[in-house]
């Protein structure tokens, strides 16, 4: 017994050694028991304990059908800080998400680092990269592109491994099952924006501006289009206005205005993708005497500081900015915490009515 117990020893501090010195890097797969009982002359019995004894350290973590891996370094302890990622952090909605998650760290006495990846997907990698190399306990993420195949997956397989857990917020990439997420409901709330222009203004021809490369985006056209199939509206491609993150700030540019106008020609109501752009829409219905909400009605996401902005006020869906980042934060601790999945929260968005909606006398 005793011999036995000396040589699983003798391999267990073999193993921490070699995790300590940086030859087994955090989310390296160790090699089969099998393999490690050759290498290094031990039984597979006592590759088994002493495998057994550094998953129950911390320092390496089993994966069902997957293998061993390891999972942190010996000289990495628990520092409290949480990396948060988003594509945009100076303006719109973000630094009031930011602030809700920062509210709730702070709270708990955690550091908080951001990384920004203007929707890029190489910088979104570089980013992650950085995030692991300085040593995160885990981390908020606002994904890149959400809507489209993203080559950063097997990064955050590494994440997984190495014992990092993620939570994600406004979406998250369905290429990773079992992801922790909060989201809003943007599928109800675009049914909610095409039932309330058709039976609270009367609208009978809608048009639609959507982002294509998120996840929102996808979602608020699949409830646009749900309500209007539901009131018995035909719903026309060459309504519907698409832009990816490269060319939204071109989307209004001189050479695409008739395009826009042409694509909404006749549209008594628009749903647009959020705020930003359902100003610039409202701005160039005006510069074409086109008034607004008299002849089409606007219906956007988001009630930021823009709805308020505008020529006329937006009637938007309120974005739970302060909820929404205080969430992700309570769920990152909870992993933390217990070293396991918690739930993924869908926040509902509430309509803020302003002067853009018409209301008219339905019979």
């Amino acid at each position: 017994m005793e011999k036995s117990k000396a040589k699983y020893s003798i391999l267990v501090n073999t193993l921490r050694e070699k995790i300590a010195s940086g030859a087994y890097q955090p989310g390296d797969k160790l090699s089969s028991e099998n393999e490690l009982s050759e290498e290094f002359g031990f039984s597979r019995q006592t590759v088994r304990q002493a495998l057994g004894i550094l998953e129950q350290e911390g320092l390496l973590v089993r994966r069902r059908g997957s293998g061993t891996y390891v999972a942190k370094t010996v000289s990495a302890p628990k520092t409290c800080t949480i990396g948060v990622v988003a594509t945009y952090i100076t303006d719109y909605i973000f630094p009031v998400i930011i602030r809700g998650i920062e509210e709730v760290l702070s709270q708990h006495h955690c550091r908080l680092t951001l990384g920004v990846t203007k929707n890029h997907v190489d910088t979104e990698r570089q980013v992650l990269q950085s995030m692991i190399d300085s040593g995160v306990d885990g981390l908020i993420i606002e994904g890149t592109k959400t809507a489209l195949p993203n080559p950063n997956i097997p990064l955050y397989r590494k994440l997984e491994n190495m014992g990092i857990p993620c939570v994600f917020f406004n979406g998250y990439y369905r290429e990773l099952p079992g992801s922790v997420y909060v989201v809003t409901n943007d599928r109800e709330s675009g049914r909610r924006a095409s039932r309330l222009l058709i039976e609270k203004a009367g609208c009978r021809c809608l048009g639609g501006i959507f982002k294509s490369d998120d996840m929102q985006g996808h979602e608020r056209y699949a409830g646009f289009s749900q309500g209007m199939m539901e009131c018995g509206l035909e719903l026309r491609d060459d309504r519907v206005v698409w832009y990816s993150t490269a060319n939204r700030e071109s989307l209004f540019d001189k050479e695409n205005l008739s395009y826009l106008l042409r694509a909404l020609q006749g549209c008594d109501g628009v749903v647009c993708y959020n705020d930003q752009i359902a100003y610039q829409l409202i701005e160039l219905l005006r510069e074409n005497r086109i008034a607004v909400p008299q002849q089409v009605s606007v219906i956007s996401f988001d009630n930021s500081r823009i709805s308020f902005y505008s020529p006329v006020k937006i009637t938007s869906f309120n974005h739970p900015k302060e909820q929404m980042g205080q969430h992700a934060a309570q769920k990152i601790l909870q992993m933390l915490e217990t070293g396991h999945r918690v739930p993924s929260s869908v926040l509902e968005m509430e309509l803020n009515e302003k002067a853009s909606v018409r209301t008219i006398e339905l019979p």
